[in-house]
């Protein structure tokens, strides 16, 4: 899944990859260096708060030589919509105008000028099961101020790529990987539950729930709140879990990786093992990643994604 593949075409790699997402609070920022033996290990990784991104990411470019990397952009979970549809049973060269009708009434925006993009979900083993797509559509107007400010500032963009597949690619680094794995990643508002096995990405759900609403460290909310909230989202996860059962036929997966929270990240831990029986534990990206940085918890949870970006060239992307 490669958005704007044609438009942008293909650059010369030089020195690595460098990775960007930008966000309402500013811009996440990972670069991985291609090693003697050509492979890729993250050199640098960090959350700059900004509201004047341009400024910013001019001083990114000169402080980090960011115009001998290829760059890759991530968008911002608001930038995009997925949406999972029937396969439609259409030739290759009718497939876009096919998505694009199906998904039409689907999204608040004119699909006429959306970018849209898709890659097939694995296949049920229920019987008489149709085969699924993801779908990615994105406001032409929402995407080409990004792509503008990558090529002002001189980057090398050659791939824009999304949250889910960028996580996905985190998890195929786990152990757990093999027999299928549960990955949550929340950030302060919003966050989503992937689940992967083998490389392949059978679910993706974004929750309407963040960190901020589970009470970790926010003592003016009540605790029957609290208790909603995190009865609510341990439900999010358990249901996720059985659909991918269900649907794919697949044995059942009981682990749940959390990339770290910005804080508080065991209160959450703790909650999910001890009342509502979810086997949860910490995905610690500085154990799995390449490198020779040390990831705190807040760089980790508002960069992961940036993070799993770089991995693209080293695993097969979707």
């Amino acid at each position: 899944m490669q958005l704007l593949q044609k438009l942008l075409g293909k650059k010369p790699v030089n020195k690595g990859i460098t990775t960007l997402s930008f966000t309402p609070d500013g811009i996440a920022l990972a670069i991985s260096s291609y090693t003697e033996t050509q492979e890729l290990t993250l050199v640098h990784c960090e959350f700059i708060a900004t509201n004047n991104k341009k400024t910013v990411l001019k001083e990114l470019t000169e402080k980090h030589h960011l115009k001998e990397y290829a760059c890759y952009l991530v968008l911002a979970s608001d930038d995009y919509r997925l949406i999972s549809i029937e396969t439609p049973a259409v030739t290759d060269n009718e497939m876009a105008e096919a998505i694009g009708w199906k998904i039409s009434d689907l999204v608040d925006f004119d699909i006429d000028s959306a970018v849209i993009d898709y890659y097939p979900l694995p296949e049920s083993q229920r019987a008489n099961s149709k085969k699924l797509l993801e779908v990615i559509a994105t406001p032409k107007s929402t995407l080409q101020p990004l792509v503008d400010l990558c090529l002002s500032c001189g980057l090398q963009l050659q791939v824009i790529d999304i949250q889910e597949t960028s996580l996905r690619n985190l998890s195929t680094l786990l152990p757990e990987s093999n027999q299928g794995i549960a990955i949550l990643h929340l950030q302060k508002t919003s966050g989503r539950i992937i689940i992967e096995q083998q490389g392949n990405l059978y679910l993706s759900r974004k929750l309407a729930v963040g960190y901020d609403r589970l009470g970790l460290t926010d003592t003016f909310i009540s605790d029957e709140q609290i208790m909603l909230e995190h009865s609510g989202l341990a439900l999010e996860i358990q249901r996720s879990l059985d659909y991918v059962e269900s649907y794919y036929g697949l044995p059942p997966i009981s682990g749940l990786a959390v990339i770290p929270l910005a804080e508080n990240t065991q209160n959450l831990l703790n909650t999910l093992n001890s009342s509502h029986g979810i086997t949860a534990r910490i995905m610690d990206l500085s154990t799995i990643i390449d490198g020779d940085i040390l990831l705190d918890d807040a760089t980790q949870s508002l960069c992961a994604s940036v993070i799993g970006a770089t991995l693209r060239n080293t695993i097969e992307s979707i």
